[in-house]
């Protein structure tokens, strides 16, 4: 419980205990009040922050509702006596201002605060008639005048209540005769029109003039204009258009509630019925009738419920139940069943009668009734609880009599043939007649089975159900009896009450009504005191608890059915009957596991009844019902034999230990005889045998006892009902179930059903064997992914149960079955080839043993693509190195090679298999990137192929231990570290192989998509967790502290804590040559890729690194040639560059690295020109003159060591890119990295200028605009003391010069044919040879006819650019 205490107090946090901001918002008000209203708008955002923060908790404002309210209400009044046009404005400010308050608080509560003085009723109203003709300039300034508008008339209706004739405070009528005609002064008039106009108008202003309209009507002074009203509602909702009419029919029901609540009944009675008849003509007009407006029949009940309570004498009913006692000592006490807690009904004495005998019940009143009962049925919730307190609160005023028929036509919305809403209604009038004490007890005993029938509403309509709102206001009733009734009222219904209560709390759908049903059933415990084991089940059962679905059924409804034994039938018998039915399939198969958990408490009705209900269930015509009964047998299998095997084990343990004491006393009873018989006579003979054999006898028996009362392991289920599961797949099929609707949902059930059966060795005919396996052999055949997860899961545990310890059953299934998996690996059907290879690696090794390297073979062919691209399917390479994982750890990680299991364990022939087969496989499977409109769907078999990786890796120190201690005559022990120092060449080989594992898992540690990344970091922890395995990683330590170091970062979360990560692995690990090259080739994927939070952090790490590297040698190894030419190198520099142009030779034209290798190249020309300075040890490229190469002389040799610069060999890389490139984003890349390559001499220059040539006469306009402009930069930045590149003498400033105006000057971007003259002439300027373009080769075939393809012809090209932000 210390989990369920610390969420309650997590929740608790989140609620506020006090005014925080406090002092914040004095500050700002009187800021406000200070500046007379000018900053009312400056603060008005942080003002609406703090409050809004207290919508939920608002009642934590009423201490400070005073201080806030009453400066803002008086700067509001006197920015109304000194109305000006600037005054104006900041009467909307403040209004604003005061509008926030009563959003959160409410307008009844702030409007107290506001002044009420004689004097400012005329002036109010003159300010709204101004503000109400203001003409808003923009939203804000609208939203301003409507809010201000309703603040005035709050204020109006407080100064409406002036206790003395409004005539002396018109001024129009002060010293002038008025109309004599009109009952009313003209300042009423004014008023009664403005609020009639604005009852036209939804939203807060409508609310607002109903108020008013109804604190003005209802004075004593205005009884004309009160009928005057009346008359003028039919007539004003006549006149509206139709379209204004939803709108005004609600403002004039408001208003008349508002008169009915607020007045006096003497002065409203002479015009209730008139207000009823208006009222009933507005509720059931056809032409402006509330049918289709919900508010107006929630207004309308209201009225109606006003009217009617005006017709009746305000009173307490005499005759109602009124509980004794209920403090909460006596409740819980041993004697609550005393006469302590008694209550009574008041109309029980004499007087009552007399009293409810005199009471007048006009005609209007059953009417009144009658049309509340009938909106218990309305769909709308609003309206059936506006119509449950009516009921209440009428019911209240009647004599006992009609206060019973009452309670009786709430009684009869219970009908089988009544709608949901009826049940709804019924149950919220039930509360309220319930919480008033108008529900007699003598009502209580036929109620309490509709309530519990009531908690389990749940009515099926069409994919769904409905009933959540029934059982949600079930429980609401169950709350409501437990606050107003004696327990011994409800003495016999406790069980019902509390059973129906915890099955709705633990097992119900929806969170609300888990949630109602716990508070109902607290309410109960705390108030009757009598609910079994109800205290302890509070603590188990509570509301957080509830609250999420998983935690309800397989923690709570356990728990409740351990500590109560008196709700274990009704738990379990809800989830077999009514849960296993449920129409949704995520349900009833929790509801299965659910059921299975309660076997430990109830397995004598699960293992009986329940299965004799399930089992005929399981061929039912309707899905639902037969795939909920066929999981939940499923289910109950396994859990009733675990069942048994506990109960068999618990009862062997408690017969040993009566046997064990029962000797021991027997013991020191015989002890104690002898010694008494030694006392008694000198001869022992006689003595020592009677004492022999009565220790002999007493052993023996005592060893009878403890044989007696061990009970064997029984199986809880009949034999009958073993046949009957045992037939269940033969009749399912039998029947075509696996067809038509829900065949897929019944063929993963009944996979779960062999699973289960599997689990507890069913007994089983041949012909059922063989129907099993015929349809486990179809579910792997299928589509559905799910289906053939089932079905994989049913063939391991099938395999287990009966196959592994059945020789002939294994032969013939190896005959029929295990060569069909090897050879339907390579099916045509991509189905079949996804489910038989997750089958082949679920097989138990005694039946992978005898084809173990044929099953290998089959799925390393199974990891490498189709090669027709139609035929290739990713989640069949996905399955297959998932196989290659389970066998792994079926063969070789379990076992030992000990005979018998079939395992053929860590050994030489182990270790072959992995360096040969598996391992260069899952290498293969990592560079995977596979893409399709699904994304990189590679990636899925990149995180398959790591987790497998590194389990196999991990296995070959042991294996290489066995094999250099079987060399040497030793024997390696278990718990041997596994050391290879007498066996260098494992030592080497495994070195070799571990270091590949982790430069991959590195690569993959750094490339763009984070989900990957972190699979890699959590594969490379595992490795290096291994400390067999530590020794032969290459760094280990440096790759260890930078994992840990990643992974703290990534603990977090998220994708900044995840880029922080890479960073780490970066900085840290790529000056390490044996993990350059893989870092690398992870660093351009994201580097150049569409991610720009992504490409900065791995740029910035690059550049980082490279910055931190140290200046020489002292990180490169033995082997590394890099300082054989030019010692001033730094390595690091000098293998990111040749590493780079390695992965470049080998992604040439790669449609996935073409782009991101330009990029970053153009990095590190950019941003790191240090590395462009870099001279390889390596050949130049062919394009280079022999000329141009200086001697480089190695250390030590008279022999010049070949050496060329980098740029050299970039950029014929680049320009190698280039040729037949129709990819206009590489293109522009290639552009401008080739422009920055110019500033470099010789033949990079050269070479540079000439590919910037061809670029300069692209058919797509940017690509040559841009790489004009590019040119134009970079000549800019030129250093006019190098030669220039032109074979004439010009010198390069007037060269540069001169072409930068050629460049601004052309039309790039234009026509090609001047395009085409300006490149030449720029060409003749600078002096480079402009390259002949290769005449196409005559296609022949189907590629013969129409010219050259072009890239961006195909939508998909367009789709790519637009993801690269082109």
């Amino acid at each position: 419980m210390d989990t369920d205490n610390n969420e309650d107090d997590q929740n608790c946090v989140n609620e506020q205990s006090f005014f925080e901001e406090a002092v914040e918002l004095d500050s700002l008000v009187k800021r406000v009040v200070q500046s007379d209203g000018s900053e009312s708008l400056q603060v008005y955002s942080r003002y609406k922050a703090i409050l809004y923060k207290y919508q939920e908790q608002s009642q934590l404002l009423d201490a400070y509702l005073e201080s806030i309210v009453v400066p803002l209400a008086s700067l509001l009044r006197r920015q109304a006596i000194h109305q000006q046009a600037q005054g104006l404005q900041r009467v909307l400010g403040t209004c604003r201002l005061l509008n926030v308050l009563v959003v959160v608080r409410g307008y009844k509560t702030v409007v107290r605060f506001f002044p009420h003085e004689a004097a400012d009723l005329e002036r109010v109203v003159d300010i709204l008639g101004t503000v109400r003709t203001l003409q808003p300039r923009d939203n804000e300034e609208g939203i301003a005048l409507w809010e201000a508008q309703t603040m005035l008339l709050l204020w109006l209706s407080i100064l409406i209540l002036i206790p003395f004739d409004l005539s002396t405070v018109d001024s129009a009528a002060v010293g002038e005769v008025h109309d004599k005609t009109s009952s009313y002064t003209p300042l009423v008039g004014r008023i009664l029109a403005l609020c009639k106009e604005y009852l036209h108008h939804p939203g807060g202003v409508r609310e607002m003039a109903a108020v008013v309209l109804g604190r003005l009507l209802t004075r004593p002074d205005m009884a004309a204009a009160m009928g005057e009203f009346l008359e003028w509602c039919p007539d004003a909702l006549a006149a509206v258009d139709p379209l204004r009419q939803p709108f005004l029919l609600p403002g004039i029901m408001q208003a008349l509630c508002c008169a009915f609540k607020l007045g006096q009944r003497d002065r409203l009675l002479p015009f209730a019925s008139r207000a009823w008849v208006l009222a009933h003509s507005l509720a059931n007009h056809p032409t402006h009738g509330s049918d289709q407006n919900a508010l107006a029949r929630k207004l309308s009940v209201k009225l109606v419920t006003r009217i009617g309570l005006t017709f009746l004498k305000p009173r307490v009913a005499p005759w109602r139940y009124v509980r004794g006692g209920t403090s909460l000592d006596v409740t819980l006490a041993t004697g609550a069943d005393s006469g302590a807690g008694e209550g009574q009904e008041e109309g029980d004495d004499e007087d009552g009668d007399d009293e409810d005998g005199e009471v007048e019940i006009v005609e209007e009143v059953e009417e009144v009734v009658d049309r509340l009962l009938q909106s218990l049925r309305d769909k709308d919730t609003v309206v059936r609880w506006s119509a449950a307190k009516g009921v209440g609160r009428v019911t209240g005023c009647l004599p006992r009599e009609l206060g019973n028929e009452v309670a009786e036509g709430v009684m009869e919305l219970f009908g089988p043939t009544e709608l949901d809403s009826a049940w709804h209604g019924g149950c919220l009038a039930l509360a309220e007649l319930a919480r008033r004490g108008l529900l007699l007890p003598d009502r209580l005993p036929p109620l309490m089975p509709i309530i519990a029938s009531a908690l389990h509403y749940d009515v099926r309509r069409g994919p769904h159900s409905i009933g959540a709102h029934v059982r949600d206001a079930a429980a609401y009733v169950c709350w409501a009896f437990a606050r107003a009734y004696d327990p011994q009222l409800l003495e016999g219904s406790v069980t019902l009450l509390a059973s129906s209560l915890l099955t709705i709390a633990c097992y119900d759908r929806e969170v609300n009504c888990r949630r109602a049903a716990a508070a109902a059933f607290q309410e109960a415990v705390g108030r009757l005191g009598n609910f079994p084991h109800g205290i302890s089940l509070l603590n188990v059962a509570d509301y957080f608890s509830v609250g999420i679905v998983q935690q309800a059924y397989m923690k709570v409804g356990p728990q409740v059915a351990a500590i109560g034994p008196e709700y274990r039938q009704a738990l379990a018998t809800h989830l077999v009957q009514v849960k296993a039915r449920h129409w949704e399939k995520a349900l009833r198969e929790l509801a299965a596991r659910a059921a299975a958990a309660l076997v430990p408490y109830h397995a004598s009705y699960l293992s009986g009844p329940a299965l004799d209900e399930l089992l005929p269930a399981c061929l039912n015509d309707q899905l639902e019902i037969r795939h909920g009964a066929v999981v939940m047998v499923a289910e109950l299998l396994p859990a009733l034999a675990a069942a048994a095997a506990a109960t068999a084990t618990t009862a062997t343990a408690t017969a040993a230990t009566a046997a064990t004491a029962a000797a021991t006393a027997t013991t020191a009873a015989t002890a104690a005889a002898i010694a008494a018989t030694e006392a008694d006579a000198p001869s022992l003979s006689p003595t020592s045998s009677r004492g022999t054999g009565t220790t002999t006898t007493t052993t023996t028996s005592g060893i009878n006892l403890s044989s007696s009362s061990s009970p064997t392991l029984t199986w809880p289920i009949s034999p009958e009902r073993q046949a009957a599961v045992a037939g269940l797949v033969p009749a399912i099929d039998k029947a075509r179930l696996y067809r038509g609707k829900g065949g897929e949902v019944m063929r993963e059930a009944v996979a779960r059903l062999v699973e289960g059966c599997s689990t507890v060795v069913l007994e089983m005919s041949a012909a059922q064997h063989a129907k099993v396996l015929e349809a486990l052999d179809e579910n792997l055949r299928h589509p559905q992914q799910y289906i053939q997860k089932g079905a994989v899961a049913a063939v391991r545990s099938y395999a287990k149960a009966y196959l592994v310890n059945d020789p002939r059953a294994a032969a013939a299934f190896r005959t029929r079955y295990l060569d069909a998996y090897l050879t339907r690996l390579h099916d045509a059907n991509v189905a079949v080839r996804r489910g038989y290879s997750l089958a082949l690696g679920s097989l138990p090794a005694q039946l992978l043993r005898p084809v173990l390297e044929e099953a290998i073979d089959a799925l390393v062919d199974g990891c490498v693509p189709e090669d027709d691209p139609n035929e290739r399917d990713v989640d069949s390479r996905v399955n297959c190195i998932k196989a290659l994982g389970q066998l792994l750890e079926t063969m070789f990680t379990t076992g030992n090679g000990q005979s018998g299991s079939g395992a053929l364990g860590p050994c030489h022939e182990t270790a072959e298999l992995l360096r040969d087969k598996i391992l260069p496989c899952l290498h293969t499977s990592m560079e995977d990137y596979t893409t399709d409109n699904r994304g990189d769907v590679g990636s899925w078999v990149r995180e398959a192929a790591m987790r497998v990786l590194a389990t196999g890796v991990a296995l070959l120190p042991i294996c290489y231990c066995r094999k250099g201690c079987s060399s040497g005559g030793n024997s390696c022990s278990d718990g041997d570290d596994g050391s290879l120092t007498d066996y260098s060449p494992g030592l080497n080989e495994l070195t070799e192989i571990a270091g590949r594992a982790v430069g991959a898992l590195l690569r993959q540690s750094v490339e763009r998509i984070g989900r990957v990344r972190e699979c890699a970091l959590r594969h490379l922890r595992y490795m290096l967790s291994d400390v067999r395995l530590m020794p032969y990683i290459p760094a280990a330590t440096h790759v260890n502290a930078a994992v840990l170091a990643a992974a703290d970062a990534a603990v977090t979360g998220g994708v900044a804590a995840s880029l922080e990560a890479l960073h780490c692995i970066v900085v840290r690990l790529l000056c390490e040559p044996a993990y350059t090259r893989p870092l690398l080739e992870g660093l351009v994927a994201s580097i150049g890729g569409v991610d720009n939070s992504l490409v900065k952090v791995a740029a910035a790490a690059l550049l980082e690194a490279l910055t931190a590297a140290p200046p020489h040698g002292a990180a490169a190894d033995a082997d590394n040639n890099a300082m054989s030419c030019g010692s001033a190198q730094p390595p690091l520099l000098v293998a990111v560059a040749g590493h780079l142009l390695d992965i470049w030779s080998r992604y040439t034209k790669s449609t996935r690295l073409a782009t991101p290798l330009l990029r970053i190249a153009l990095l590190l020309v950019t941003k790191a020109p240090e590395v462009a300075e870099v001279r390889l040890p390596r050949p130049p490229p062919p394009q280079v003159a022999v000329m141009e190469q200086p001697p480089c002389t190695a250390a030590g040799s008279s022999v010049a060591a070949p050496s060329s610069r980098f740029v050299d060999h970039l950029v014929e890389a680049v320009r190698a890119e280039t040729r037949g490139c129709a990819d206009v984003a590489r293109l522009v890349d290639a552009g401008s990295l080739l422009c920055h390559l110019v500033a470099y001499g010789g033949h990079c220059r050269t070479s540079a200028l000439q590919g910037l040539m061809v670029l300069l006469i692209s058919k797509y306009p940017k690509v040559r605009r841009n790489a004009a402009e590019q040119l134009y930069l970079q000549l800019l930045a030129l250093d006019t003391s190098d030669p220039a590149p032109a074979t004439s003498g010009t010198p390069l400033e007037q060269v540069a010069e001169a072409a930068c105006d050629l460049l601004l000057s052309a039309p790039w971007d234009g026509e090609m044919d001047a395009a085409k003259a300006a490149r030449d002439e720029l060409a003749a300027l600078v002096g480079v040879t402009v390259p002949k373009m290769k005449a196409p080769a005559a296609a022949t075939g189907r590629m013969a006819v129409g010219t050259v393809q072009d890239e961006n012809a195909s939508y998909q090209t367009l789709l790519d650019d637009f993801a690269r932000g082109y």
